[in-house]
């Protein structure tokens, strides 16, 4: 079975930042290619090379994005050429994009499937990009200026989801709202992170309490910030922050924060690969998140049995269930009680994270997963 990746950017790419659908777009890839699938992957990229080239078994098939007045249409055109070119049996992708309405056009017309992934709590919602638009502090003249845009995406991704034959969703929470507001119904499927095992044979755990995200208003640093303060009296206990941003105002204000907390350390941008070392070595991950879906970062702590406080999201509530974790549901004073708790009972806290490798192993790093998709691909293809 052939099987293309519809990408705005891929994982290894230097030109790009990381983000969590790069992410779970390269392990399942990796995943299918281990299958025996043949797998293409079609991105975008700033960098100038091949045009094509072979990663860990899976063939990339570069974008070079165009600028000016036609750059949109352009842009359309190249990957719709790509996919003809390629002409796989099953298109593939994840996330909100102007990409899920080329995947169903091109779908249609040849005769193939589309199946499309959600990655956010908010990603099957209606009006999306307008209403956060609407929402920004952006001065009036902006927002009516740059509203025409918003709208179009809006009404070429609701064309896209109301096209798709399949869609995967993360947690129950999406599910339901895809249903409600698209009356599709999901497939409930969680991360896949195998490439993990061989990274999880732990390093001894450190008294290092981690936050790794990209540094932005959403993901609300300045939460753990406030945490460390709040922990200066927990001995021996160190704080990591680590995100990179392009926004340099908004890096500078974070580092003012940051800078006469004592027990904090900001490390700047972390790469995807180098990240696994600092889950190892961490024996508390800390989400501050305000809008998330079922986070990277999550699964990659669980993994390193390294349970998770988080301050608001607490996806399928597993955090709850299989005792992996805190989740203060929004509660600021909550999130700083219940951490010092857990700083403050040491022993408790590696038992616990026990909890999260066994949950993680059973529930992510599973091949069952990638069988899923297949049965899923083979159900809704046309080829034979």
């Amino acid at each position: 079975m052939k099987v293309a990746f519809l990408a705005e950017s891929f994982l290894l790419d230097p030109s790009t930042e990381v983000n969590g659908t790069q992410v779970q777009l390269y392990n399942l890839a990796q995943g299918f290619a281990r299958r025996g699938m043949d797998v293409h992957y079609i991105a975008s990229t700033g960098k100038r090379g091949k045009d094509c080239e072979i990663i860990s078994g899976i063939k990339l098939h570069w974008i070079m994005p165009r600028s000016g007045v036609f750059s949109g249409i352009l842009n359309f055109r190249a990957y719709f050429d790509m996919l003809d070119q390629i002409h796989p049996d099953v298109v593939y992708q994840r996330g909100r994009s102007y990409l899920t309405y080329i995947a169903t056009d091109w779908a249609k017309k040849n005769r193939k499937k589309f199946v499309w992934a959600s990655n956010g709590e908010n990603g099957c919602d209606l009006w999306k990009n307008i209403k956060r638009l609407m929402k920004s502090r952006s001065p009036l003249w902006k927002k009516m200026l740059l509203s025409p845009n918003a709208l179009l995406q809006d009404i070429l991704i609701h064309k896209g989801l109301r096209g798709t034959e399949s869609v995967v969703n993360q947690t129950e929470h999406q599910r339901e709202k895809l249903w409600r507001n698209f009356q599709k119904n999901g497939v409930l499927v969680p991360s896949y992170f195998p490439k993990l095992r061989e990274e999880m044979e732990p390093l001894k755990k450190e008294k290092i309490v981690l936050w790794l995200a990209n540094l932005s208003v959403g993901k609300q640093p300045e939460k753990f910030i406030q945490l460390a303060k709040h922990c200066h009296d927990c001995k021996s206990w160190k704080f990591i922050l680590a995100g990179g941003t392009k926004n340099r105002a908004y890096f500078r204000k974070i580092s003012e924060q940051a800078k006469d907390v004592s027990n904090l350390e900001m490390l700047g941008a972390v790469s995807f690969k180098e990240s696994h070392k600092y889950f190892a070595k961490a024996s508390l991950f800390v989400n501050t998140s305000i809008m998330e879906g079922l986070p990277n970062t999550f699964v990659q702590a669980w993994l390193s049995r390294t349970p998770v406080l988080s301050l608001i999201h607490d996806p399928n509530c597993w955090i709850k269930t299989h005792n992996i974790g805190i989740c203060a549901e929004g509660n600021l004073n909550i999130f700083i009680e219940k951490g010092k708790a857990l700083l403050n009972n040491y022993k408790d806290l590696l038992a616990m994270g026990e909890n999260c490798q066994k949950f993680a192993l059973n529930t992510f790093a599973t091949e069952k997963i990638v069988d899923t998709y297949i049965e899923l691909f083979r159900e809704t293809s046309y080829a034979s």
